[in-house]
C-alpha cells in the first residue's frame, strides 16, 4: 500500500470518529447526580424605565429630503444662441412632510451675472418657474411624489457652468451644478 492511500485512509477513519463523538455528543443530556436534567438559571437584571420624550407632530423637512429625481435639461429653439429653457424633476422621499411649492424660491446663476431668484409661477419665465406634474400644474410636493420645475432663461452658451439652488420654505438648500455641453442641439443634457 502506497502512502499516499494509507494516508487518505487514516484521514477518512479519524473523521468517521470525530464524527461520531460529535453525534453522540450532541445527543446525550448531561445528567445530575440523580439522572435527572439539572436546571440553569438566568441572571435577574432590573430594567428602570426612563421618561421618553414624545415626537413632535410635524417635523420640518430638511433640503437633504428634497431629492433630484431626473437630469437637468437645457432646450434651445436657436442653438447658436445657447439654452433658453431649463428643467428637471425633484421629489420627496415616502417618509417626509409635503413641500408648498409656492413658497419655494429657484435660484439661477452662471459666472459673470448676478443670480436670478425665481419663484413658482403659472408660466415659467425669466423670473418664475412652473411646477407640473404629467402638465399638470401643481403647488405643493408630497411624500413620494415628483414635480418637474421649467423656467425660461437668458441665452446660455456652450460650454458655460450653471449653478441652480432649490431653495425649500424651511430646511436646507438643493445644490444643482452642471456646465451646458459644448455642440448644442434642440435638446441637451448639462453634464
Amino acid at each position: 500500500m502506497s502512502t499516499s492511500t494509507l494516508f487518505i485512509k487514516t484521514i477518512c477513519v479519524s473523521l468517521a470518529l470525530v464524527v461520531l463523538v460529535i453525534i453522540s455528543g450532541c445527543t446525550t443530556a448531561p445528567s445530575a447526580s440523580n439522572g435527572t436534567i439539572p436546571v440553569t438559571s438566568l441572571p435577574v437584571t432590573t430594567v428602570s424605565l426612563s421618561p421618553v420624550p414624545a415626537p413632535t407632530s410635524n417635523p420640518v423637512p430638511s433640503g437633504a429630503d428634497i431629492q433630484l429625481r431626473s437630469n437637468v435639461y437645457g432646450i434651445s429653439s436657436n442653438p447658436q444662441v445657447g439654452l433658453d429653457t431649463i428643467y428637471f424633476s425633484i421629489g420627496l422621499p415616502s417618509q417626509v412632510p409635503a413641500i408648498d411649492l409656492t413658497s419655494m424660491e429657484v435660484v439661477f446663476s452662471v459666472p459673470g451675472t448676478a443670480p436670478v431668484i425665481l419663484t413658482q409661477g403659472t408660466k415659467d419665465s425669466t423670473s418664475t418657474f412652473t411646477t407640473t406634474r404629467g402638465n399638470i400644474a401643481v403647488t405643493s410636493l408630497g411624500p413620494g411624489d415628483e414635480v418637474e420645475i421649467t423656467f425660461r432663461v437668458t441665452g446660455v452658451p456652450a460650454g458655460t457652468k450653471v449653478q441652480i439652488e432649490v431653495k425649500p420654505p424651511a430646511g436646507a438648500v438643493l445644490p444643482i451644478s452642471g456646465t451646458v455641453p459644448a455642440m448644442l442641439s434642440s435638446t441637451n443634457i448639462l453634464d
